[in-house]
């Protein structure tokens, strides 16, 4: 079953809570001030804190004596920041995760921002989130006003349709935790270093704090046992924890005896092994859509499940490593980190983000899956490469060799599927 929330809606403010954004209001800054022939004051950004564009601007104007208008000084802080949004900024750790698990839960999203509409959109859609979204509010849909009264979260549970009380509100300032608060939500603070300063009084009125949205995420693994391992399955599976789920897809079970390894549950069709007589065995019929491991997924991942391991999974017959590949796009493809060894080689599918590999004897490869990927990076290898372009169609990033004591990859766009050798070996 689908994990449960003690809340119908999700709101969401987006920098320094959702988007790791704030240096680029930093920089912002520092430009604006410099411009100005001035060193920008350590209480400025404090002070903007919770404000709206438009009430940011008339303090700025206030306080500095300026001749512009808000309007011409909102304008040229969008202006330098435009490029940062729409192609650098990057999500906060676990946020991808954890908004993958409210929407298979059935929870409602929105966004709630002081950020103007050309530049949240671009960025959110950048991300690949845009559509994730049930509803879109800024507070220049609220008159230009700040977040302390609560106005631009209570326009977001309207849009959604929820009730304020059972909305919950992701923040990290003290403006808009109090908004939070004023109109009747539950306030989840995320920590971010711009606003440290507010945090010994966010604390009393916020319902949570976290330092980023791994810790809201379900903590424990899926392992699931194929029926082929071609390496040995014990180096497959060493990272062993207690807390794993362990599933056996279909003959997998025979394999997870080998390893000493008691399942939770079988799953599977069996028209390629006995049913196991127990009690913890799901039957599927033989005629579906989804492979025995495809099923094993999707019943973790109903279980709020992110992290997954295949053990074995490759060699043998093509089709079957080929769907096993596909397990794994399908499983990033929903948000999850996904894995697969098979004691011989290590397999990750990478979207849109980073991956740190120690250094073993063996090649390293990197292959574009399913579609064009762009800004590769790989350093600490032989053969570095700085914003590549990977196609599907050649294999570029073929036979690598390691040149550290750690490689470092990542893709800012599409899927790469990243393989490492874990002992030595050569062609014939």
């Amino acid at each position: 079953m689908k994990p449960k929330f003690p809340f119908d809606a999700a709101i969401f403010d987006l920098d320094g809570t959702l988007l790791d954004s704030m240096y680029v209001w930093k920089r912002v800054d520092e430009i604006f001030f410099e411009n100005m022939g001035m060193e920008c004051p350590a209480d400025y950004g404090p002070a903007l804190a919770g404000k709206s564009y438009r009430e940011s601007a008339e303090y700025t104007i206030e306080r500095f004596g300026l001749t512009e208008s808000w309007e011409e000084i909102v304008r040229g802080w969008t202006e330098l920041a435009h490029h940062e949004y729409a192609e650098n900024v990057g999500l906060k750790p676990g946020a991808r995760e954890y908004l993958t698990l409210l929407r298979r839960s059935g929870v409602k999203l929105a966004v709630a921002t002081a950020l103007p509409e050309y530049l949240y959109r671009p960025c959110l859609e950048h991300l690949g989130v845009l559509d994730w979204f049930d509803a879109l509010c800024s507070t220049d849909d609220t008159g230009g006003r700040g977040k302390s009264r609560g106005e631009v979260f209570l326009l977001a549970a309207e849009r959604l349709g929820v009730a304020p009380e059972r909305c919950v509100v992701f923040e990290d300032v003290l403006e808009g935790v109090r908004g939070a608060r004023c109109a009747g939500m539950g306030a989840c603070c995320v920590l971010d270093e711009s606003s440290r300063h507010a945090h010994p009084e966010i604390q009393p009125i916020a319902h949570r704090m976290i330092a980023d949205f791994t810790e809201l995420l379900p903590k424990r693994r899926c392992v699931i046992f194929t029926a082929r391992c071609e390496g040995d399955v014990d180096a497959a599976y060493a990272d062993r924890r207690d807390s794993d789920l362990i599933l056996c897809a279909d003959a997998g079970y025979a394999l997870a005896r080998r390893a000493g390894v008691e399942p939770d549950w079988i799953i599977g069709d069996f028209d390629s092994a006995q049913r196991p007589d127990a009690a913890n065995v799901l039957t599927h019929p033989v005629i579906k859509d989804d492979t025995d491991t495809i099923l094993c997924a999707r019943f973790a991942l109903e279980e709020g499940i992110q992290d997954f391991l295949i053990v074995g999974g490759v060699g043998g017959r093509l089709d079957h490593t080929l769907a096993n590949l596909q397990t794994l796009a399908f499983l990033t493809e929903q948000g999850a980190h996904a894995e697969l060894c098979d004691g011989n080689v290590h397999l990750v599918m990478l979207e849109s983000g980073s991956l740190r590999i120690p250094r073993t004897p063996g090649k390293l490869s990197a292959f574009a899956f399913g579609g064009e990927c762009s800004g590769v990076n790989i350093s600490g290898a032989k053969y570095n490469v700085e914003n590549a372009a990977l196609t599907p169609s050649f294999p570029l990033g073929m036979g690598n060799d390691f040149a550290a004591d750690f490689a470092e990859i990542s893709v800012k766009q599409g899927k790469l599927l990243v393989m490492w050798e874990l002992n030595s070996s050569e062609n014939p």
